[in-house]
């Protein structure tokens, strides 16, 4: 088990988009294959170099599976129970884009005869890792010898025709006071699960309400991802302290049209 990006890498990678002002672009980042037992699914990536280098990449692909608080970790392909990783085709290992050049690149999947008696949404991780990575202008002149290198990874999922929905519920609600920088900012937390054999996205939204003064104070939709059945922590922290006072703090869980909307509420005394 091991957290793929480490603090160099997302430094590179963060670096190089922004150096080559996206001259990569990988489109989609997710595919979504829905299917019956026995049958290969096709679905296809486009990849574009709008720069003036040429960008050579292999491929490699991993399981990966949400941790407590919904961050990525990889294994190695095969590793977990609901991996997909070894039913996926390839194209192409490796992949080399001229400058102005797009191309398409196809990803095949067999849905195994087993999913039928398990009918339970799997996914891995396609990696395109940059082979030609080169120094940035700028540092050939100083001589850091820091290279640049993009790696993008394309979530891969299988949806089966007959994985139940399930529903999404709230499990807890807690609210806690936390101190940054000398302040007492409140911090909202809350627990979800997802009881269905298929992936969802969603929001999380809270809301506080001052008895007193009626107040309401709305805070920033929270995006959501939770694989099938596991269940999640989401925490969020006021970026200001609170006057004191009774609030009344309200969560919702949306989950998109296709379910019921599900609220959580609890009382919350900030002291002075």
């Amino acid at each position: 088990m091991r957290f793929r990006t480490g603090v160099l890498l997302m430094f590179l990678v963060v670096f190089s988009i922004r150096s080559n002002a996206q001259a990569i672009s990988f489109s989609p980042t997710r595919l979504f294959f829905k299917g019956n037992p026995g049958e290969t699914l096709t679905e296809t990536i486009t990849i574009s170099n709008s720069g003036k280098d040429p960008y050579e990449f292999i491929t490699s692909i991993q399981d990966w599976k949400r941790d407590s608080l919904g961050n990525k970790v990889y294994f190695p392909m095969g590793t977990l129970v609901n991996s997909n990783g070894r039913n996926i085709s390839l194209s192409s290992t490796n992949l080399k884009l001229n400058p102005g050049e797009k191309k398409s690149f196809t990803v095949s999947m067999l849905i195994p005869k087993t999913q039928k008696e398990n009918p339970i949404s799997s996914n891995s991780m396609l990696f395109f890792t940059q082979t030609n990575a080169r120094f940035p202008q700028t540092q050939e002149k100083t001589g850091f010898g820091i290279r640049i290198s993009l790696e993008l990874g394309i979530q891969l999922f299988y949806i089966p025709n007959e994985g139940k929905s399930g529903v999404m519920n709230f499990l807890a609600f807690d609210a806690g006071v936390i101190t940054v920088k000398g302040r007492n900012l409140q911090r909202l937390a809350v627990k979800f699960e997802n009881t269905g054999e298929i992936s969802k996205d969603g929001y999380v939204r809270f809301e506080l309400t001052n008895k007193q003064t009626g107040e309401e104070l709305k805070i920033k939709p929270i995006p959501i991802a939770i694989m099938p059945k596991d269940s999640q922590w989401v925490y969020y922290t006021m970026d200001n302290e609170l006057p004191a006072g009774e609030y009344l703090g309200v969560a919702i869980l949306d989950a998109g049209e296709n379910y019921n909307l599900k609220v959580a509420e609890r009382d919350i005394h900030v002291k002075k």
